[in-house]
């Protein structure tokens, strides 16, 4: 039964018409949120079980529980209620959620503009964040593990760098919104036998037919790329021509064009004219061997390009695909309406544009699976996921194979942003398996490049290893230079994750090179913040705070909130690293500022960790105690647990700087827990904060082999040189402290080439400690 119209506080609610109000001004949720509060009103006298709701807004109960939780921090937002006030929604512990806000019926309103029954409301601040979802996929039951710490995790303000290429899995996710018409295979396998071995440009084309068809300027450009990558002539792909022309002020003339197009070979110069009705395409193809020119004539823009690229792949010596394959003519403009919109970074116009679609068209899986592609180059990870599990339920394996195949890695993509990378790991495993042998380069080289980074993070280098270059050699042959260029980048986060900082550096320098050259913003300011923890872990502090200059402030260089954060937080770093405390933390509290504490708990923690240091930096004992214990959550004991060891040292030092005899114990649950999770690194940070504690008690000379056993491990676990300062200083202090001042002093040569760098290492203390004995002779 349909409830009545209601009101509450300022809310009044209209399910059958599928309407909130606030004041009589339309509230939009996504349809989700709007189905589970008519759940939870519906059944307000009582509270409501995780399952049921779940139940009652996918139809299943087998949904990850983020997802709901995702769900219930829209709905409470909109609602203008939280975790914390709980006005209207509160959480049962272990159980669920209860509707406890009052309601009364009231008569309904007629209204001109009422949104039919079945309308999906989007959010206006994320227009395209709105899916109707009636259940989750099914996925093969693939065993996955947790994931285990890594076999020699790095320091720990380093180690979130990897999972952090989650966060802008850049380049690969920026191709991903961009994939075009079910059956339109892109490919770029080795041309036919007898034809010319090179790589054709297609530049954007010349339009002259009024402005309503400004459009095909990016349209037709991709739809030809496509084609002749269809026919086997590898081609770039257009995303990596439209950065490269974006680098230079998105100009595309003949003399940047051939700027471009010169290492490449073929250029391809399209150009379009409506006169009287009919559509003329010309295409001007270029290099070294050719000067070949095609002109078609068509009654729509589409046929007449396709016709062109057929006309040109046989005059290379190259059989045209299939048109069996191709798309209906409607479907096939949208799309490329659509992508030549995101092409230029007008999300909100490809939105407008499949709304303003006729209903059977947007009723087509290639249009959800592009409006799932508008939603994740928004940042919309939740609708992705709600619209795409809709889309892959109605998705054969068998019949479907790369249409589903492309869903499950944007799907495997969102989730990787997201960082659940146990979810992302199946559906990376199923995308890969279909793809095979579809001639779908891209999105294979994509599905690739994800499984590797989830082995990164797992710790499997080898296998990381293994799909990089399979992943590499996809993108190389679809003409994928910012997918290849992000391949590079990944490869040089597992060199530092390998503790091979000095070798990662070069690497990370070329990369941020490539993507400032090819217009990649986002992918580029998220290199240069790589680069400078690098250097932090090289002990450049002020190299480091330099580098972060280039991106600062971050804002200005990316509209990804989550990027943001991981660039505040390094600046935050280099800025205490070299004794600028108060505004590194300025900058910190901005990022705890920006971050929700639900739905980017990782953020919050690691921001915490940096707070802890600089209570402590500042001799706050009790505030470096209450700032560690608030980062010792799961969330970092699960994605970045070096920062974790780190909140613990951070923690059991400042106990024991006020003088609290809880640092015993509590040292003791660290040494647990490492024993759960034993490697390496995590070893020798134990045995430091064990021989710490032992050098401030009663008998401190005791710590002196303990110390030399976490030097021992952590040489073993390959360190990098913070990690030996880390260890080094305080070992040597002790030292002194036992008057063995030549073992000091031998021990203290290792950290002196970076005494003029880190505080830590500077100085010599045996020669301190002659200075002292020569004082007190004096005296």
């Amino acid at each position: 039964m349909t409830l009545p119209p209601l009101r509450f506080g300022e809310f009044e609610l209209d399910p059958a018409a599928r309407e909130l109000r606030r004041r009589d001004e339309p509230v939009e949720l996504p349809t989700s949120a709007f189905d589970g509060l008519v759940y939870l009103i519906r059944h307000r006298d009582r509270a409501v079980g995780r399952d049921e709701l779940m139940a009652a807004i996918w139809g299943r109960v087998d949904v990850a529980d983020s997802l709901l939780g995702q769900t219930l921090v829209r709905l409470r937002r909109a609602l203008g209620d939280s975790g914390e006030t709980q006005q209207w929604i509160r959480t049962v512990p272990r159980f669920g959620y209860r509707w406890i806000g009052a309601v009364e019926e009231i008569a309904p309103v007629p209204r001109e503009n009422a949104a039919p029954a079945n309308a999906i409301v989007a959010s206006d601040v994320e227009p395209h964040a709105a899916a109707a979802i009636e259940s989750p996929i099914e996925t093969p039951a693939i065993p996955v593990e947790p994931v285990p710490p890594p076999e020699a995790a790095p320091r720990s303000r380093w180690h979130g760098i990897a999972a952090s290429a989650a966060v802008v899995l850049a380049a690969a996710l920026l191709l991903l919104a961009l994939w075009t018409q079910r059956g339109a295979r892109d490919t770029a396998a080795a041309p036919a036998r007898g034809a010319a071995n090179t790589q054709a440009v297609v530049f954007p084309a010349r339009v002259d037919a009024g402005d309503e068809w400004e459009w095909l300027r990016l349209g037709l450009m991709d739809l030809i790329a496509n084609r002749l990558r269809r026919g086997d002539l590898a081609t770039a792909s257009s995303e990596s021509v439209v950065a490269l022309l974006r680098g230079q002020g998105d100009a595309s003339t003949e003399e940047t064009d051939d700027g471009i197009g010169a290492a490449a070979g073929l250029r391809v110069r399209p150009e379009v004219e409506l006169r009287q009705g009919r559509w003329r395409i010309t295409l001007r193809a270029q290099d070294a061997a050719h000067d070949i020119l095609v002109e078609t004539r068509a009654d729509d823009a589409m046929s007449a390009a396709r016709e062109a690229a057929d006309t040109l792949l046989l005059r290379l010596g190259h059989l045209p695909p299939d048109r069996r394959d191709d798309a209906p003519q409607d479907l096939a403009e949208l799309l490329a309406r659509t992508r030549a919109a995101m092409l230029a970074d007008q999300l909100d116009l490809a939105g407008e544009l499949i709304r303003r679609a006729a209903p059977e068209l947007r009723e087509r899986p290639e249009i959800a699976l592009r409006e799932a592609q508008i939603e994740l180059r928004a940042g919309d990870y939740l609708a992705v996921e709600q619209r795409l599990m809709r889309l892959l339920d109605g998705l054969s394996a068998e019949r479907d194979r790369e249409l589903r195949g492309r869903a499950l890695v944007t799907l495997a993509a969102s989730y990787i942003r997201r960082e659940r990378p146990l979810d992302a790991a199946r559906h990376y495993e199923e995308a890969i398996a279909l793809l095979r042998g579809q001639k779908a380069p891209d999105a294979l080289g994509l599905a690739l490049l994800g499984r590797g980074l989830v082995a990164t993070l797992r710790g499997d280098y080898a296998a990381a290893l293994a799909d990089l270059g399979l992943a590499r050699s996809e993108t190389e042959a679809a003409g994928n230079a910012l997918g290849t260029t992000q391949i590079d980048l990944n490869l040089a986060l597992i060199e530092v994750r390998r503790l091979r900082p000095a070798a990662a550096l070069p690497m990370l320098q070329a990369a941020a090179a490539r993507f400032e050259r090819l217009g990649a913003q986002e992918e580029y300011v998220f290199t240069i913040a790589s680069i400078a923890e690098v250097e932090q872990l090289l002990l450049d502090h002020a190299g480091a705070l330099a580098t972060t200059e280039r991106y600062w402030p971050p804002q200005t260089h990316s509209r990804n909130a989550r990027l943001r954060h991981k660039l505040g937080q390094v600046r935050a770093e280099a800025l205490l690293e070299v004794g600028r405390l108060r505004e590194a933390g300025s900058v910190v509290d901005a990022v705890l500022a920006e971050a929700d504490a639900e739905l980017d708990a990782v953020v919050v923690a690691r921001s915490r960790t940096i707070k802890a240091r600089l209570a402590a930096a500042q001799g706050d004992a009790a505030g470096a105690v209450r700032e560690a214990r608030l980062a010792l959550s799961p969330a970092l004991e699960g994605y970045d647990a070096p920062r974790y060891v780190q909140a613990w040292l951070i923690e059991l030092r400042s106990l024991r700087a006020a003088g609290d005899p809880a640092a015993a114990a509590r040292r003791r649950e660290l040494d647990a827990w490492v024993a759960a999770h034993p490697d390496p690194w995590r070893l020798a940070y134990a045995a430091l904060a064990e021989a710490e504690e032992r050098a401030a008690g009663a008998e401190p000379e005791a710590a002196l082999p303990i110390f030399d056993r976490a030097l021992q491990q952590i040489d073993a676990a390959g360190a990098v040189p913070d990690d030996v300062v880390e260890i080094i200083a305080p070992y040597a202090a002790l030292l002194v402290r036992s008057g063995r001042l030549d073992d000091a002093r031998a021990l203290s040569a290792r950290i002196a080439p970076w005494a003029d760098r880190d505080l830590r290492a500077a100085g010599d203390p045996a020669a301190a400690a002659r200075r002292r004995e020569l004082d007190a002779w004096v005296a």
